[in-house]
């Protein structure tokens, strides 16, 4: 990284593929889901939200999997917009899935009645990284491609969580994605959801083949997984922590909020808890009000505030690693008390996704009428809410 002025945090967004030398803390996880994607051709992958699950897919699991051999068609989603012209699809999450997985731009109507496995057999891709949908391209029966191909369904849960009316068409769905495995062998399949919805899959489970049984489930950042993701990105920005600060930001992101107010520390205080039994030291066990795990969305909002504030305080004149030279080369504890409070950044962060919502609402609503009338304004859902937020980086990213 050759602009000290850069921030080698992400903040609170999915990671893109080209940041993958920025993510840490999930060498375990990605080299255990990649044995399992390729021992199995359906895997249902799974975490808290907020987790990093989308994270690992870009940074990780996509990479790999090519560098593995196989073809990874776009990520996919299963939401959407229900089709315009009057022309209703015959299965409004297909049809979300083949306009996400379809790169040509060309008229969303023709997949209004399109099954998966008819799409996905004219589904060309020149290089391996642009996929088009093309008509007159059918794979003959028992002509594929050499290499497997694998479909990433992100954001599963999206299957039960819109388009509530036309919830009949969950079960075709999942036989249409059944059907569309059994057509072409070399076909994988990888779903992501959150793992609180997890039991609303369970009725769909019958209608395929393996019954969803190959599972991969993914923890929260342990002690360790959050130390790394913490001290590398600094090294990488030419700042990196002092010996013992970093530890005492990953005890402090492991306070157990409900027990710790979101407010400011008074004038001159600190923010740095006294961890455990050990004298004020950090420590990777357990402790008073210490918990388990740490959120990773917190954990780049806190360090991505921190090094922000870092930088606000270089000369204006710093452009490159070379003019460090007379700076403290390294975080240290006074930083992190002054510049590195968990409560305020989380404070701003919720508070600044608030004013976000509430901005996105006011541009997208439409004020009733006086008297109130039947069909004025604009239907908001959850979901636009969210692809707002993501969009402005106001969010976990979907993760």
């Amino acid at each position: 990284m050759s602009n000290a002025r850069q921030n080698p945090y992400v903040g609170p967004r999915t990671f893109t593929r080209e940041e993958g030398e920025r993510f840490f803390g999930r060498e375990s996880e990605a080299r255990d889901l990649l044995a399992r994607v390729i021992s199995e051709r359906l895997v249902l992958f799974y975490a808290q939200s907020g987790a990093g699950k989308s994270s690992l897919l870009n940074t990780r699991l996509i990479p790999q999997l090519q560098a593995s051999g196989f073809g990874v068609l776009p990520v996919g989603r299963v939401s959407g917009a229900l089709p315009g012209g009057g022309n209703p699809a015959d299965n409004i999450f297909v049809f979300n899935l083949l306009l996400s997985l379809d790169q040509s731009r060309g008229d969303p109507q023709r997949f209004s009645g399109m099954t998966l496995s008819h799409f996905l057999a004219r589904l060309t891709s020149p290089d391996g990284e642009q996929y088009h949908y093309q008509a007159e391209h059918e794979a003959e029966t028992g002509e594929y491609e050499s290499a497997p191909s694998v479909l990433i369904i992100d954001q599963f849960e999206e299957i039960v969580t819109t388009h509530l009316e036309y919830w009949p068409q969950r079960a075709d769905f999942f036989r249409q994605l059944d059907q569309a495995m059994a057509a072409d062998p070399l076909l994988w399949v990888v779903l992501t959801l959150r793992e609180d919805y997890i039991a609303a899959l369970e009725p769909y489970a019958y209608l395929l083949t393996d019954k969803l049984r190959a599972r991969f489930s993914m923890q929260r950042m342990d002690y360790e997984a959050a130390l790394e993701a913490i001290e590398q990105p600094a090294r990488l920005g030419g700042r990196p922590f002092a010996p013992g600060v970093a530890q005492m930001l990953v005890d402090n992101l492991r306070q157990l909020r409900s027990q710790t107010p979101l407010s400011p520390p008074a004038a001159g205080g600190s923010s740095l808890p006294a961890t455990g039994d050990s004298g004020g030291q950090p420590s990777a066990v357990g402790g008073p009000g210490l918990g388990q795990y740490v959120e990773p969305v917190q954990l780049q909002v806190v360090c991505y505030q921190l090094w922000q504030n870092l930088t606000a305080k270089d000369p204006p004149n710093l452009t490159g690693l070379e003019d460090l030279s007379g700076f403290p080369p390294q975080i240290t504890a006074a930083d992190l008390a002054t510049l590195g409070n968990v409560d305020t950044a989380l404070a701003e962060f919720y508070e600044g996704t608030l004013r976000q919502t509430l901005a996105w609402f006011n541009q997208h609503s439409t004020p009733p009428p006086t008297p109130p009338r039947s069909g004025r304004g604009v239907r908001i859902s959850p979901l636009s809410v969210a692809d707002a937020l993501r969009a402005g980086g106001g969010g976990p990213g979907g993760e």
